[in-house]
């Protein structure tokens, strides 16, 4: 069964007084590429962390964002009311000295440094290693999502690329069938293109020469050996959807192993009906490229 890379998951649960929160997300990648985000007070336990992420994905880019908060309500900030007093009198000073034109209004003092103050975060008082479980917890679930929705994703590009694989057998047929019938059309070609030339001239075409030019013809534009590679690379790629493991670049070598065959065909065929099957099937080959650089 196929997976996709592509993929989203989030977990959150209320834990005493503080509330966790674990987002993971996947996009495509050659090979898996973690990244992290958490709280700095988590830091110790990343490795620990991405090691959950590391067993059950194997390709793709990762990224893990954990958070955390108190979930009781606090004020933000707080009025220094010593620091507000001590300002207030200094102006006062000032005031005096100055007279009328030294007057400060009592609101124009809240802007200055230390009046309001931030109050103490909840989350200083957090016993982070009591954490740990809870987030290991919400880790495997929202991983759990993210491989639900890849697994989605790629039953979806299983059956594109099932029914590329299935039009290039049916585009095969022609060339196959064509293959033997193009080296007996050319070599009744060549004879009576050759008997038209040398009418009226006393020189005959033997039959060895004949046969030497035809067998020459027949080994140039031969794909019998192309089309039994194609078809197992076909089969190979059937094995590879069906089978459990990743397979993703796996498949992505047989495709350019099955493009080199179909350009190769395709050099060789002058027929005009068995060129356009080769055309086609090139650009069935071209549709599973592109699905095949999603599979995990």
């Amino acid at each position: 069964m196929l997976k996709s890379m592509t993929g989203f998951g989030r977990s959150e649960e209320k834990e005493g007084n503080v509330a966790l929160t674990v987002e993971v997300r996947s996009v495509n990648n050659r090979f898996l590429k973690l990244s992290s985000r958490m709280p700095e007070q988590l830091l110790p336990h990343q490795e620990r962390f991405e090691k959950i992420l590391k067993d059950k994905l194997s390709r793709g880019s990762v990224h893990l964002d954990i958070a955390y908060k108190s979930a009781e309500e606090a004020p933000g900030f707080q009025i220094n009311l010593e620091t507000l007093k001590g300002y207030y009198r200094s102006m006062k000073e000032l005031s005096e000295e100055m007279g009328p034109e030294g007057d400060v209004p009592l609101a124009a003092l809240f802007s200055l440094p230390g009046i309001c103050e931030r109050t103490k975060a909840p989350e200083n008082d957090i016993v982070v290693e009591e954490l740990v479980p809870g987030v290991e917890g919400l880790i495997s679930s929202a991983l759990d999502e993210l491989i639900g929705m890849r697994t989605q994703e790629g039953r979806a590009l299983e059956g594109e690329i099932t029914g590329s694989l299935e039009r290039i057998i049916k585009l095969l047929e022609l060339p196959e069938k064509q293959a033997f019938e193009v080296v007996s059309g050319y070599r009744n070609r060549l004879k009576k293109r050759v008997s038209n030339l040398l009418k009226g001239v006393d020189v005959e075409l033997s039959d060895n020469d004949l046969a030497r030019e035809v067998a020459f013809f027949a080994e140039r534009s031969d794909i019998t050996e192309e089309i039994a590679r194609l078809k197992s690379h076909i089969s190979q790629m059937e094995e590879a959807i069906n089978g459990d493991a990743p397979s993703g670049r796996r498949q992505e070598f047989l495709v350019q192993e099955m493009f080199r065959e179909a350009n190769t065909m395709a050099s060789k065929v002058a027929d005009g009906d068995m060129l356009r099957s080769v055309i086609d099937i090139k650009m069935e080959i071209e549709k599973i490229k592109e699905q095949v650089f999603n599979v995990e």
